[in-house]
């Protein structure tokens, strides 16, 4: 497999996996639960290994190429330089981390917050895809992105309430 073609995979790996955990959370049941979680996590673990590709083999490690390069891209999309975008994906990696062993070290706490919390969740990450996968994205992953984020949002619409 090629290093460009890895390093979608893995982006597009993280963002099927989000999609799919949040569907398989709103059919519910612990076993169910479980199932999400792990697929919550190998979405996680999939970023991970995207955003250190993403140093490795594009940025040679440099966080200034890096900031540069992100620079260049709001700017194409939005006309803004804004490199401050690395630390958002930093900051988003982190957060999914956080959650994710949140899940595995206290599940009922995590299964039972409250509906302002899980919405703030749930927003972050739309956030995250919606822009790295649509706004940024090309062609048609613009197509796959648009209905991951769909099944995720239709997902839920048909979840139980808790």
């Amino acid at each position: 497999m090629s290093a460009d073609l890895l390093l979608r995979a893995t982006a597009w790996l993280s963002l099927a996996a989000w999609a799919a955990s949040e569907w398989i959370q709103a059919s519910g049941g612990p076993v169910r639960q479980k199932q999400a979680r792990a697929t919550f996590t190998l979405g996680a673990m999939a970023l991970v290994v995207h955003t250190a590709l993403a140093l490795h083999l594009r940025h040679a490690w440099s966080q200034a190429d890096a900031m540069r390069e992100i620079a260049r891209q709001t700017a194409e999309v939005t006309g803004l330089g804004f490199s401050g975008g690395l630390f958002v994906n930093y900051a988003f990696l982190a957060f999914w981390m956080a959650e994710a062993g949140w899940w595995w070290r206290y599940p009922a706490a995590h299964f039972g917050r409250g509906s302002s919390a899980r919405w703030a969740s749930r927003a972050v990450f739309l956030f995250m895809f919606v822009n790295g996968a649509i706004v940024f994205g090309h062609g048609p992953v613009r197509v796959f992105g648009a209905i991951a984020i769909l099944m995720a949002c239709q997902s839920w619409c048909r979840a139980p309430t808790r």
